[in-house]
């Protein structure tokens, strides 16, 4: 689990001083207000609230094997659960992710799961499906725990332009607890991604959401935020990574490091 003073993507909310401070950057209590506004731009975004509160679908769905990868857990979008989140060098981590293909109530179920797991972290604000060993192209995030109007789900996103500007900013990650480091990503992004039932939408993003998008898409093409630190940056940061390496091979002596 990350600790509160270094996590990956932290919200600690400074109320003595009416901002609100990430490892994205701080952030007004005016900004903060303006994204309090709801966002359903895919529909309902966190699953059926007037749903069974059963732990398993009803529905009888027909085994599919190798489905969502080989490392993910039993159940995943059939059951309500909290997954535990991979850690560098995963295998998970580089897998290829592929395309939401079959479009039903398991799909929500996964991201209400998402959603769950992301919110006992404590300090998460983002997380993508292979972070918790499914190799799936669907990421969710809320750039603000406090409310749930800011959940947001993007199932088969696609990147189809960005802005020339960019900026520098610190970046962390739930699967590398303590450490961080400065990432350049462009200012704004412009995405397509699917609904529920597979429609196709478009969206800009722009700002502090744009990378926290970013970083979540990342995910999805095998990229972790170490690969984009310079060479300052990341020889910094080596020493954490040979660690979380070998912990890894003790751990699972059977799986090979994917670095």
């Amino acid at each position: 689990n990350t600790t509160f003073a270094t996590a990956v993507t932290v919200l600690a909310l400074c109320n003595a001083t009416s901002f609100v401070w990430t490892t994205f950057g701080p952030l007004t209590s005016a900004q903060v207000r303006k994204r309090n506004v709801q966002r359903r731009f895919i529909g309902d975004l966190f699953g059926d609230s007037k749903g069974s509160p059963a732990d398993e679908l009803d529905e009888v769905f027909d085994e599919e094997p190798g489905r969502g990868g080989p490392y993910a857990p039993a159940g995943f979008d059939t059951k309500r659960m909290q997954f535990d989140i991979v850690r560098y060098p995963h295998p998970s981590l580089r897998q290829e992710n592929e395309d939401i293909k079959t479009f039903d109530r398991r799909l929500r179920r996964l991201a209400d799961n998402l959603f769950a797991t992301l919110y006992a972290t404590g300090d998460g604000i983002g997380l993508a499906a292979p972070q918790v060993g499914i190799n799936l192209r669907v990421m969710v995030y809320n750039p603000n725990p406090r409310t749930r109007d800011e959940e947001t789900v993007f199932v088969n996103p696609r990147i189809m332009s960005y802005g020339k500007e960019q900026d520098y900013k610190a970046e962390g990650c739930l699967s590398f607890p303590r450490i961080k480091g400065p990432v350049q990503r462009p200012t704004w992004v412009e995405v397509e991604a699917v609904d529920w039932d597979g429609n196709p939408f478009q969206r800009r993003i722009d700002g502090f959401e744009a990378r926290l998008f970013l970083h979540e898409y990342d995910h999805l093409d095998g990229i972790v935020f170490t690969d984009r630190l310079g060479e300052a940056s990341k020889k910094k940061v080596e020493p954490d990574l040979e660690f979380f390496i070998k912990d890894f091979q003790s751990t699972f002596p059977e799986l090979e490091p994917a670095v």
